[in-house]
Parts: C-alpha cells; sequence; structure tokens
C-alpha cells in the first residue's frame, strides 16, 4: 500500500500530471486516469489497484500517440506497429490498439497501398518496384494485385514509360545502342519489365516522338 503525497500538472505533456507518492516514487498519469480511478492527495493505493492504474494509462498513451500519428501520415498497420514498437510500447497493446483503429476504419491497408501506388507511379516508379514497396508494408497479395491490376487498366505501364521518355530523354532516336541499353537499365531499376520497356521503346519511335 503506497499514499499519494501531491499531484502535480506536468508541463511538458498536455493533461498530463505528476503523480508523487510517500515513499517518493512518481508516476506521469493523463487526466482522464486520474478522474477514472478518484485519485487525489492522501489516497492510499494497493498493488493491484496501482497495476490497474498503469495498464489502463498505458493503454490510454498509446491510444493518444497513435491516434496522433495518423492524424499527421497515413499509416499502413506494419508502418504503425513499427512506429510504435520504437517508441517502446509493448507488442501486445500495440496490437490491441491497431486492431481498435482498424475496427474503426483509421487503419485500412488498402487504402495506403492505393495511395502509395498512387504516389510511386508519380514518382515513375514500375510495377515491380512497387509491388516490393507494398510487400515491404506486409499488405496482403491479395490487394496487391487487385491495386495494381487498376492501375495497369487505367494506364498501360509502356505509356507510363513512354511519357518518363518524353520528359526525360526528349532526343531519343533509338540509334545509339549504348544509350539505348542505358535507357533500358534506368527502366529496369525503377521496376519496368523488359517486356514492357521494348513496347514502349518501339511505341516511341514508330509515333516519330523523338
Amino acid at each position: 500500500m503506497i499514499k499519494i503525497f501531491k499531484i502535480i500538472k506536468y508541463p511538458k505533456i498536455k493533461n498530463y500530471f505528476k503523480v508523487i507518492f510517500d515513499n517518493g516514487s512518481a508516476v506521469l498519469l493523463d487526466a482522464e486516469t486520474i478522474v477514472l480511478f478518484g485519485l487525489k492527495n492522501n489516497l492510499s493505493v494497493d498493488k493491484d489497484t496501482f497495476e490497474k492504474i498503469l495498464k489502463h494509462n498505458n493503454s490510454n498513451k498509446i491510444s493518444s500517440y497513435a491516434f496522433y500519428l495518423i492524424s499527421h501520415k497515413l499509416y499502413s498497420k506494419k508502418g504503425l506497429t513499427d512506429k510504435l514498437l520504437q517508441k517502446g510500447f509493448q507488442i501486445e497493446d500495440i496490437e490491441k490498439t491497431i486492431a481498435r483503429l482498424c475496427e474503426l476504419n483509421y487503419i485500412n491497408d488498402e487504402n495506403f497501398a492505393k495511395e502509395l501506388v498512387k504516389y510511386l507511379t508519380s514518382k515513375g516508379k514500375g510495377p515491380f518496384y512497387i509491388k516490393n514497396e507494398l510487400k515491404q508494408h506486409n499488405i496482403d497479395d491479395e490487394i496487391i494485385s487487385k491495386i495494381l491490376n487498376i492501375t495497369q487498366q487505367e494506364q498501360e505501364t509502356y505509356l507510363q514509360i513512354m511519357n518518363i521518355m518524353k520528359k526525360k530523354y526528349p532526343k531519343f532516336n533509338g540509334t545509339d545502342k549504348n544509350e539505348t541499353r542505358k535507357i533500358a537499365m534506368y527502366f529496369q531499376r525503377r521496376g519496368f519489365s523488359s517486356s514492357d520497356i521494348a513496347k514502349a521503346f518501339r511505341e516511341f519511335e514508330n509515333n516519330n516522338l523523338y
């Protein structure tokens, strides 16, 4: 059994208070936890209650931090999990928080994947590169296939290559084999297939776009 000596506002974090006990120990608790457990000066707290207080407070803390993160940036489940692990939260608490955020649709891997594909496509990345990036976020294969298929239906991959060529290699005419090989390798590094690159080159020449 320990007794609360004093509760003082903690200036560095909004809505947090420093609870100081008569044995010299202290913890940081949020206002909701303090109100829920009716904490006040001179209140005695047994061990079981103290553990419940800490558990509830930690749950609030992780939820608040997670919500802060997703309000500033779109995250996948894996991305948010990694971020919370880096902050020092326990995996059990993280999994519960992630599950709740998914229920509320604050975290949605399909929506995340769509936005990532849109961003990477705008940066001139090809299907192989994009697929690898999605896998890095543990996006389900079914979601990856679905979104990549939709993306290819909206614009065939070889056309994407041609659009990049117009901007990056406007004077390309296909007569210099070394230049052709160099440009082909550039697109391969960006995740485009050899067949799409070859088709783009043929169309580029056939349409006299150089």
